[in-house]
């Protein structure tokens, strides 16, 4: 009888413990994300902004090429084939030393022989508001000469379970010296209401 009576104490215990769900219906709005109404059914709609900064060089890098390019004269892309990992910073404007709002850790690779495109594979993780220990999921092609493009979100964590939406990236600054980009992220995400998974 006492063995199922600390049984039946830690299972209380565990689910206790184990998180729900967040909801951002309750907390307090942050600058670069709001929920919209979207009018049109159960999924929440949230829309971030926020400037992504990919760092190749300097004492910190936070972005580093893994694998060189590979030249020939077949390709018109010169930098076919690199793959960089990166750990950039989100911030709240355009300049670094911004409010942080979140880390994009993953890699893009030029995977392009003739336009200068790349693939992205990225988490979003982001550590303001309501949003801090939630996620998304950036996955899909980059080009990244064009003014605006558009990247797939397909997935995320916490507030952003079973996320799906997209990305309008526009270039803000890019040195060709250091290779420092600055980059605008407008994001649109579509959740799921809490329990309709």
């Amino acid at each position: 009888m006492s063995r199922l009576i600390g049984l039946a104490i830690l299972l209380v215990t565990i689910s206790m413990s184990v998180p729900t769900p967040l909801s951002a219906h309750d907390q307090p709005p942050v600058s670069w994300a709001k929920r919209l109404d979207s009018g049109t059914g159960p999924d929440t709609v949230t829309n971030l902004q926020f400037y992504f900064h990919d760092i190749p060089s300097g004492s910190n890098p936070t972005a580093v090429e893994v694998v060189k390019p590979v030249a020939t004269a077949s390709h018109s892309n010169p930098f076919f084939g690199e793959v960089v990992i990166v750990d950039d910073p989100l911030t709240l404007t355009a300049d670094v030393g911004s409010k942080l709002v979140g880390r994009a850790q993953g890699m893009y690779t030029a995977s392009s022989q003739n336009e200068p495109a790349i693939s992205m594979s990225m988490s979003f993780g982001f550590v303001d508001g309501p949003y801090d220990g939630s996620s998304l999921i950036v996955m899909g092609k980059n080009m990244y000469m064009s003014p605006a493009r558009e990247v797939p979100v397909v997935g995320g964590t916490g507030l952003f379970r079973m996320a799906r939406g997209y990305a309008v990236v526009k270039s803000v600054t890019l040195n060709s010296t250091s290779g420092v980009a600055v980059v605008s992220y407008n994001v649109t995400v579509y959740t799921p209401a809490a329990g309709a998974y």
